[in-house]
C-alpha cells in the first residue's frame, strides 16, 4: 500500500495528472457560468412542457443532479435518458438536451436521431465529435465545451453547469448565479484542504480513502435533493479507484435493505458506511439517518456521517461530489492504480464498435 503522506508516491500512481484536473474543479463552474449566460436559446424553447437530457456515465450525471436540486421549483418534468431509444412521451412540446462530451456516444447519437423525428426542440451540448457535425449540418443549437480531451467524469462541472443557466434561462428555475458564488468559493477552499500536502491527520478526504481502502463502501443520502450525490460517489469509486461500491437512498433502504445487514457474517466487518446529509435535511429524514446508522454498527458495520458545507443545495451538493472525487483519487493511491484509465469500458466499446 502506498502512502498517501508521500507525495512522490501519489504522483508515482497519477501518471495522467488527474490531480490538476481536481484542483482547478472550481474553474470549471466559473467558466461555464460565465459561457453559459452568453448563449442564445431560441424564444419558442420557453413554451416546451418537459425536458429530456440524453446522456451516458460521467456526461449524464450533470442531468440527473439538475433533475433532482431543482424537483421542488421547476414546473415542467425534468428526465434524464441513458438508452438508445426514448420515451414515447417525447414530441414538439419536449427540450431535448443531448449531452455527451466526447460527442461520439453511441446511445445519444441513437436518441438524437429518434429525438428529431419526433420533432422536438433540440440543444446539444458537446466537446466537438459527430454530435457537433450534426448541429453544423442540421442548424441545431451547440453548446461547446471548450476543454478538450478529458474523461467525461472529470468533465463534471463543465457539462452540468450549462443545463443550469439553460433552465434559468427558460424561467423554469431561478438564476444560480449566487449558488454558483458560493459553491465555487467552498471548493477552492476545499481544494487547499483536500490537496496532497496536507497530511492524513487534516485532510478528510485521505481519511475517507483510508477507510474504505479494502472495504466495500456503501454510500446513503437522502433521496430529495442528494440521490444523485451518492450516485456520483458509487461511480467515482468505480472508475477512479476501480473498486466495487454500492449505493442507496434514505428513507426507501429503511424499507428493505437494513434488513439485509449482518448477513454474510464473514463480510459484515468489511464493508464501511458513508452517510452524506446537510444540515437542513428534514426532523425526519434525520431521526431515519440516526437510527439506521445505530442499527447498522451493530452489526459490526463502521458508519461515517459527512454533512455538506453551504447554505444553498447547489453548494452543498457540489461540495460532497467534489469530496467524493478527492477521496475516490486518493483510493486509486491506495489501490495502486492510475486513477484515469478506464481499461474495461474501453474494451467494451471497442468490441461494440466492431
Amino acid at each position: 500500500m502506498r502512502d498517501l503522506d508521500i507525495i512522490e508516491d501519489i504522483k508515482a500512481v497519477d501518471k495522467s495528472n488527474m490531480l490538476g484536473i481536481l484542483m482547478g474543479f472550481a474553474d470549471q463552474y466559473e467558466t461555464e457560468a460565465e459561457e453559459s449566460r452568453k448563449f442564445n436559446i431560441p424564444e419558442s424553447y420557453r413554451e416546451v412542457k418537459n425536458v429530456v437530457i440524453s446522456g451516458m456515465g460521467g456526461s449524464a450525471v450533470g442531468g440527473d443532479l439538475l433533475r433532482t436540486l431543482f424537483s421542488d421549483e421547476c414546473p415542467i418534468p425534468v428526465m434524464v435518458n441513458r438508452d438508445y431509444d426514448i420515451p414515447a412521451f417525447v414530441d414538439k412540446s419536449t427540450l431535448f438536451i443531448a449531452a455527451s462530451y466526447s460527442g461520439n456516444t453511441e446511445e445519444t447519437l441513437s436518441a438524437v436521431d429518434k429525438a428529431l423525428e419526433k420533432g422536438a426542440k433540440m440543444i446539444i451540448v458537446s466537446a466537438g465529435g459527430k454530435l457537433q457535425k450534426k448541429s453544423e449540418e442540421l442548424g441545431l443549437p451547440f453548446y461547446e465545451i471548450k476543454k478538450k480531451g478529458l474523461q467525461p467524469r472529470c468533465a463534471f462541472g463543465y457539462m452540468f453547469t450549462p443545463l443550469v443557466f439553460f433552465l434559468s434561462k427558460l424561467g423554469f428555475i431561478a438564476d444560480q448565479t449566487q449558488s454558483f458564488g458560493e459553491a465555487i468559493s467552498i471548493i477552492s477552499r476545499s481544494a487547499l484542504e483536500l490537496a496532497p500536502e496536507i497530511p492524513s491527520r487534516a485532510n478528510l478526504a485521505k481519511q475517507l480513502a483510508h477507510a474504505i481502502y479494502g472495504k466495500l463502501p456503501i454510500i446513503y443520502a437522502p433521496q430529495k435533493h442528494f440521490d444523485v450525490v451518492a450516485m456520483r460517489w458509487k461511480g467515482q469509486i468505480n472508475e477512479n479507484g476501480k473498486a466495487m461500491a454500492f449505493y442507496n437512498v434514505i428513507p426507501e433502504m429503511n424499507h428493505n435493505e437494513i434488513v439485509g445487514w449482518g448477513i454474510p457474517l464473514d463480510i459484515a466487518s468489511k464493508r464501511t458506511i458513508i452517510v452524506l446529509t446537510h444540515k437542513d435535511v428534514s426532523e425526519r429524514i434525520k431521526i431515519r439517518i440516526n437510527v439506521a446508522s445505530s442499527l447498522i454498527a451493530n452489526t459490526d458495520g463502521q458508519v461515517i456521517k459527512i454533512e455538506a458545507k453551504g447554505e444553498s443545495l447547489l453548494a452543498k451538493a457540489l461540495y460532497l461530489i467534489y469530496l467524493g472525487d478527492f477521496a475516490s483519487y486518493y483510493l486509486a493511491t491506495l489501490n495502486n492504480v492510475d486513477p484515469t484509465p478506464i481499461d474495461r469500458i474501453s474494451i467494451l466499446k471497442t468490441i461494440l464498435d466492431k
